[in-house]
C-alpha cells in the first residue's frame, strides 16, 4: 500500500510501543533417590514414590517418581510427574508454568526453560504434568547417572504469575537491531587445514602425507616452533618431516585439534585413540589436548583397563588420572579383581615405584586381600534452595530525590521458606556512600537465616545469566537484630548514569538459602569421579601471542608509513579478500614481499590484524571513529563478524548530532541493523525535528536522495513535507 499523501502541515507523530509482561517467580527442588533397585522391585508399575512438598512462586508442589513406569505402555520406562498440591480451599485454581526435569549430575548452570512450553496446572487433576518416558530403564542402569544405586533429579520451575500488557513510551534498545554471531575462528582455521591453502610444511606418517602451516603449529606448539622455525628445525630439502611412532589417524586428530582446538566424537574405539592421543600431547606440549584426553579416558577405567591407564598416567605425569585410577582402586571389591589379573602384575613388576605409591593412597580395608566386608561411608550434606527476586526501578531519576541514608523497598518476596525484601538507596547507606547506589537484601522475619546472595545490574532490561554462588561465603542473616547484607557502595552514580537507558533499569538478586547442614550414614562407596578439569580453548590467545611475536611471518604491509608483520596462511583462513590478493590471481606484494596498503590508518589497520589473529577487538579511545574506520575496513576485506561488533556498538553512538553520519555509513556499507537502529532513533518527534534543523540532513537530502526516500516510507510521513 502506497504512503498515504496529505496537504498542508503534516499530521502530528505519536511514538509509542507497548510491552508484554510476564511476571514469574523460579525455583528448583532436588529428589535424591536412595537405594534405586529396591523402588523398582517393591513399586509396580502404576504406582508411584513421592517427594516432600516444596514451594515455589507461592504454590505448593511435589514430583511423583514411578520406577516401573505410570502404565503398562511405559512399564520399560522410569516416569516422573510434576503436582500442583495447594490446600483445597478453591479447586478452581489455576497456575501456569513450565518445569524441565534433569538428572542433577548433567546440570552446569541454570537451565534455560525459556522455550518450555507452559503448562496449566489445577488441583482436580492429581496426575500432573510430566514425562511418562523420562527415559528407559535398561538405558538409565548402564549411564553415568546412577552411581551406588543412587540418583538426584533436579526438576526446575518457572511459575508464571501475572501476564499483561502495559503501554509505554519507550523506544526500541538499539542493541536488539545487530545481533553479533559467536566466533567462528576454529571453523575457519578447519577449513584452512582441509583446503592446504598455503601449506608450507609436509608430514609423512606410516605412509601418508599431511601438509600443514608451519606458523599455526608453531603457534599451538612450542614443540613444534623449535622443529619448524628453531634451531632443530626439520624437513627435508621437499619440506617433507618424516614421523615415527605414531598411527595415521592419531596424527590427523591432533592436526584437526591444533587447528580448532576440539576433538571429534568418535563411535569406536575411543578409549585406544585418547590412550595413543594423549602421548602425542605430551609429546608435541599440547596441554589442553592432553586434560582432554585424560578427562575421557577417566570414564573407561575398569577392573580390566585400570591397569594399564594407570601405568600409562604415571609415565606422563597426569596427575588427575592417576587420582580417578586410585578413587577405583579405593572399592576393596575392585582392588581384589584387579590384583587377581595379569595386568596388575605385570604393572607391579614393571612400575614398583607406582605400587609404593598405590598401597599407602588406599583405605586399610582396601589393603588386605581378604578382610571381613564392613564398607562403610558418610557424606556431609548441605539442604538448600535457591530463587532470584528482580526489582524493576522506572523513573530512576525521580528516586534521585530520596536522601543520603533513606531507601526505597521492594515488595516481599520468598525464597527457601523464607520471606525477604531488597533495600535500594538511590544516594547511598551513608555518608561515606553518597555518590554511590547502595543495595542490601533483608530478612523480612525475626529468625536466623544463613544465606548466600548476589546482585546484578541490566541497563536492557536483559539480565545475564545467574551467578555462581557456590564459592560464595554464607552470611548470617538476623531479621530480629536487622542484620542484612549486600553492597553499601554498588556502582557509583556517575559511572551508572552513563550507562542507564530510558530512566529505567532491572535490578536481580540472586539467594542461595542454607536449610541445614548435616552428616548422612551410609554404606555407599563413592565411584571414581572426574578429576581432571579442562580449561576453556586458548586458540586466539596463542595466534595473538603469534601475531605479536611476528615468528615465521611471511609477509609485510606498510601503511602510513608503518610496517605490520604477519603470516600469509592465516589472513587467508580469515578473510576471502586476503586469500584472494596473497595466494590468488590479485597476488599482491612486490619481491621483498611488502603489500602496500591505502586509505586506512595505521592504527585501525592495527586492529583489523588484531581481530583477524584473536577474533576480538580491544577497548578503544575515540571508539565512535575507530568503528567508523573498521566498519569501513571490514567490508573491505569481507570481514562479517567484524562488522557486525562496528554496527552494534556504532548503535550506542547514535544521536541528534551523529545520528546523519551513521546513517550515510550504514547506507553505504549496506549495514540493516545500524540502518534499522538509526530509523528507530528518528521515529522520535523531538528527535526528528532537532535533527532536521542540522546541517548534516540538508547534505544527507544532497548527498542521498534514495535514503530519503526510504526514510519517509519507514516514517510514513507525507511525501511533499519530506
Amino acid at each position: 500500500m502506497s504512503p498515504a499523501v496529505g496537504r498542508g502541515n503534516p499530521p502530528s507523530r505519536s511514538a509509542s510501543s507497548s510491552t508484554i509482561v510476564a511476571e514469574t517467580a523460579t525455583g528448583y527442588h532436588l529428589l535424591k533417590i536412595n537405594g534405586y533397585s529396591l523402588t523398582k522391585a517393591t513399586t509396580p508399575t502404576g504406582s508411584f514414590l513421592t517427594s516432600s512438598p516444596f514451594t515455589v512462586g507461592g504454590h505448593r508442589w511435589s514430583i511423583k517418581y514411578y520406577p516401573n513406569g505410570d502404565d503398562v505402555e511405559a512399564a520399560d520406562y522410569i516416569s516422573f510427574f510434576l503436582v500442583l498440591e495447594d490446600e483445597e480451599t478453591n479447586m478452581d485454581l489455576k497456575v501456569q508454568a513450565k518445569f524441565k526435569f534433569s538428572f542433577a549430575n548433567q546440570v552446569k548452570k541454570q537451565p534455560s526453560l525459556k522455550y518450555r512450553p507452559i503448562k496449566t496446572f489445577n488441583l482436580e487433576d492429581s496426575c500432573g504434568w510430566g514425562y511418562v518416558e523420562f527415559i528407559k530403564r535398561v538405558d538409565f542402569e548402564k549411564s553415568d547417572d546412577l552411581r551406588d544405586d543412587s540418583f538426584t533429579i533436579r526438576c526446575d520451575i518457572v511459575v508464571v504469575r501475572e501476564i499483561r500488557t502495559e503501554e509505554t513510551t519507550e523506544i526500541l534498545p538499539v542493541e536488539s537491531f545487530v545481533p553479533v554471531p559467536p566466533s567462528d575462528m576454529n571453523q575457519q582455521f578447519g577449513d584452512l587445514l582441509e583446503t592446504e591453502k598455503g601449506a608450507d610444511v609436509v608430514f609423512e606418517v606410516a605412509g601418508q602425507t599431511f601438509a600443514a602451516h608451519r606458523c599455526v603449529l608453531a603457534a599451538r606448539s612450542p614443540v613444534f616452533r623449535a622443529a619448524l622455525c628453531g634451531s632443530m628445525k626439520e624437513g627435508d630439502t621437499a619440506g617433507v618431516v618424516h614421523i615415527e611412532d605414531m598411527e595415521e589417524k592419531v596424527f590427523k586428530l591432533l592436526l584437526r585439534f591444533v587447528y580448532t582446538d576440539s576433538l571429534p566424537e568418535m563411535e569406536t574405539e575411543e578409549d585406544v585413540i585418547c590412550q595413543h592421543l594423549l602421548v602425542t600431547a605430551d609429546r608435541y606440549d599440547l596441554h589442553r589436548l592432553k586434560l582432554i584426553c585424560e578427562n575421557r579416558l577417566c570414564k573407561y577405567i575398569g577392573v580390566s583397563t585400570v591397569s594399564n591407564i594407570l601405568a600409562l598416567a604415571d609415565q606422563h605425569h597426569c596427575d588427575g588420572l592417576k587420582k580417578a585410577c586410585f578413587s577405583f582402586l579405593g572399592s576393596p571389591a575392585n582392588l581384589s579383581a584387579v590384583v587377581a589379573s595379569d595386568g596388575f602384575k605385570h604393572l607391579s613388576r614393571s612400575c614398583p615405584s607406582l605400587m609404593e605409591e598405590l598401597f599407602p593412597a588406599m583405605p586399610p580395608a582396601a589393603c588386605r586381600l581378604n578382610p571381613p566386608r564392613s564398607d562403610s561411608a558418610s557424606t556431609i550434606v548441605a539442604g538448600t534452595a535457591a530463587g532470584s527476586h528482580l526489582l524493576k526501578i522506572d523513573g530512576y531519576s525521580l528516586t534521585k530525590g530520596t536522601p543520603n541514608g533513606s531507601f526505597l523497598i521492594s515488595s516481599q518476596f520468598t525464597v527457601g521458606g523464607h520471606r525477604w525484601r531488597i533495600r535500594y538507596y538511590p544516594n547511598g547507606f551513608s555518608a561515606s556512600s553518597a555518590d554511590c547506589i547502595s543495595l542490601f537484601l533483608v530478612l523480612d522475619e525475626k529468625v536466623k537465616v544463613q544465606a548466600k546472595s548476589d546482585f546484578q545490574i541490566s541497563y536492557t532490561g536483559q539480565v545475564d545469566e545467574p551467578p555462581w554462588l557456590a564459592t560464595m561465603k554464607a552470611d548470617t542473616f538476623d531479621g530480629a537484630g536487622f542484620r542484612s547484607f549486600g553492597y553499601e557502595k554498588f556502582v557509583r552514580r556517575c559511572d551508572f548514569e552513563k550507562l542507564i537507558r530510558d530512566d529505567s533499569f532491572t535490578i536481580r538478586c540472586d539467594i542461595v538459602v542454607i536449610n541445614e547442614i548435616r552428616a548422612e550414614e551410609s554404606t555407599e562407596i563413592t565411584t571414581t569421579a572426574a578429576v581432571v578439569t579442562v580449561p576453556p580453548s586458548d586458540l586466539n590467545q596463542q595466534l595473538g601471542d603469534l601475531l605479536e611475536s611476528e615468528k615465521g611471518a611471511d609477509v609485510v604491509f606498510e601503511v602510513g608509513g608503518q610496517t605490520f608483520a604477519a603470516h600469509r596462511c592465516v589472513l587467508a583462513a580469515r578473510s576471502p579478500v586476503f586469500k584472494a590478493e596473497l595466494y590468488g590471481l590479485m597476488k599482491e606484494g612486490d619481491t621483498a614481499g611488502v603489500v602496500h596498503i591505502e586509505d586506512i590508518e595505521p592504527r585501525v589497520f592495527k586492529v583489523l590484524l588484531r581481530f583477524m589473529y584473536t577474533d576480538s577487538i580491544p577497548e578503544m579511545e575515540e571508539e565512535d571513529v575507530m568503528c567508523q574506520h573498521l566498519l569501513v575496513a571490514a567490508d573491505r576485506y569481507n570481514l562479517e563478524r567484524l562488522k557486525l561488533i562496528c554496527e552494534e556498538k556504532l548503535c550506542r553512538y547514535i544521536s541528534v548530532g551523529t545520528v546523519w553520519n551513521i546513517l550515510a555509513l550504514a547506507d553505504q556499507h549496506h549495514c540493516d541493523g545500524l540502518k534499522k537502529a538509526c530509523f528507530n532513533f528518528l521515529g522520535s518527534l523531538a528527535n526528528l525535528s532537532a535533527v532536521v534543523a542540522s546541517d548534516g540532513f540538508k547534505h544527507l537530502c544532497r548527498s542521498c536522495p534514495s535514503l530519503m526516500e526510504e526514510l519517509v516510507v519507514m516514517l510514513a510521513l507525507p511525501v511533499n513535507h519530506a
